[in-house]
């Protein structure tokens, strides 16, 4: 028995768009078919005339406060945000602290979700500096348990200082996580900065007068992120392992991804919608600081490149880096050592990429779909599971009203007390959300509670970890 139909839509589909009715019975998809073939007696029907129906939206970088952080958001009001967006999956991050293992992370990582949960979640395991060979060796039994993604930082990111957990992995351990990542099917994230130029410029920034937070990319610079990505590609590419680089910030990453992907190599790039809406010039707004995410926006050319990468399919991603904080904390330190990175973007994610990669510069629903889902839901091992309006996918599915056109205000939004989005122009925004065919959002009316979402199980078809498939 089919308990909700939504008809009358522009619906993206793994084989087109069309205009077609999507049937859900129970939590999954039954069918996409012709308008009108489908009975109504007993089902729920959802009126989607005029607007566009999507697969939810994968977040797959968000870093989620716990007790360990007091200081940022946690699961309840990030995934809060993230469903009225139209994000139906969050992607966290477990982060391994000296003297644990892996399955502490997890753990903690866990306690924060459990209960709390408007999407559907699961987590990217985070290596420590220091790691021992104990923890990377969890990593084929891990995979096995649905855990297919792993991280690491190739720098420590600021100067050393209290409460700074230095994640800085060194190549040796680098190569022995590939070594473990390659064979088991798993897929590694890199956040990618020389460590050596990123101090060094810390070093030196006191006296060319560049230790105010508006001079950040000077400090996490282009040079590092081209040099950087390039020795990360090499290993990997010896190893013969695949790679997701986050927030790519620079035409120097896009570049670098993109003759890895010519090569035939598994590397993916991830960036972030407030990397390609805005640029370095920004920060030296009053309280500019607010944009700022680590490694750094760059120029306008670089911007400009982090939209083409989108568009034409060397980058594969748009996530946030999310880092969701009051605007005290925000706007609290002031120097490029100390500057808070992160932004509460993911509510704007879905909405701000349809309005400036569909409506401003013409990429086709398509591939608006594999930028906010259906690449996350492939790389990290949801796919077709999430990622896809197809019979049998979980009913995740998103539904956009391209007729609001509006400046952002802040009442719009759901997540904080600020948002670089306000006075955004857009035109077109998700204003429904279903989650596995429950209705969590009507009309932008939250109908959906925590503890609706669920811990969903990973794992990454071969295509993906052999050769750049999407």
């Amino acid at each position: 028995m089919v308990d909700v139909i939504i008809t009358g839509g522009t619906v993206v589909t793994p084989v087109g768009v069309g205009d077609w009715d999507v049937a859900v019975e129970g939590e999954r998809i039954a069918a996409v078919t012709e308008p009108g073939v489908l009975g109504t007696e007993g089902a729920r029907v959802i009126d989607a005339s005029g607007k566009i129906v999507v697969p939810g939206g994968i977040e797959p970088h968000a870093h989620i406060g716990g007790p360990r952080q007091p200081e940022r958001s946690g699961a309840e009001p990030v995934s809060k945000a993230a469903i009225h967006g139209g994000t139906t999956t969050v992607l966290d991050f477990a982060n391994q602290v000296p003297g644990h293992d892996l399955h502490h992370a997890l753990g903690e990582a866990a306690e924060r979700w459990q209960g709390n949960a408007y999407t559907d979640y699961s987590y990217h395991p985070i290596f420590t500096n220091g790691a021992g060979a104990d923890a990377i060796g969890q990593i084929p039994e891990l995979i096995e348990a649905g855990y297919a993604s792993f991280k690491i930082f190739t720098t420590s990111i600021r100067p050393p200082g209290p409460g700074m957990q230095d994640n800085k992995t060194d190549f040796g351990r680098l190569a022995a996580i590939m070594d473990q990542i390659a064979p088991h099917g798993g897929m590694l994230l890199i956040h990618s900065e020389d460590d050596d130029m990123v101090h060094y410029n810390y070093s030196l920034a006191p006296e060319r007068d560049q230790w105010d937070w508006w001079n950040m990319h000077l400090i996490h610079s282009n040079l590092s992120e081209d040099v950087s990505f390039r020795r990360a590609i090499r290993l990997a590419e010896l190893k013969g392992s695949p790679v997701y680089f986050v927030h790519v910030s620079a035409h120097e990453g896009v570049n670098a991804v993109r003759e890895a992907r010519s090569k035939g190599l598994p590397v993916y790039g991830e960036t972030l919608h407030n990397y390609a809406s805005f640029n370095a010039d920004n920060y030296r707004e009053d309280h500019g600081m607010k944009y700022h995410t680590y490694p750094s926006l760059k120029s306008e050319s670089d911007r400009r490149a982090l939209w083409g990468g989108l568009i034409d399919g060397t980058l594969s991603t748009v996530a946030t880096d999310l880092v969701s904080t009051t605007w005290e904390v925000k706007t609290k330190y002031k120097t490029v050592a100390d500057c808070t990175g992160g932004h509460n973007g993911i509510e704007t994610r879905m909405g701000i990429a349809y309005t400036d990669g569909v409506v401003n510069q013409g990429m086709s629903l398509e591939r608006f779909v594999d930028i906010t889902s259906a690449n996350a839901a492939k790389i990290f091992g949801l796919y077709p599971r999430k990622g896809a309006i197809a019979a049998g996918s979980d009913a995740d599915i998103t539904i956009i009203d391209p007729s609001i056109d509006k400046r952002l205000e802040l009442s719009d939004l759901h997540l904080e007390d600020y948002s670089i989005w306000v006075g955004w122009h857009v035109e077109g925004w998700p204003v429904t959300t279903l989650l596995r065919g429950k209705v969590m959002v009507e009309d932008g009316r939250l109908l959906g509670a925590a503890g609706d979402g669920r811990w969903v199980s990973r794992k990454i078809a071969d295509e993906y970890t052999q050769g750049p498939a999407c």
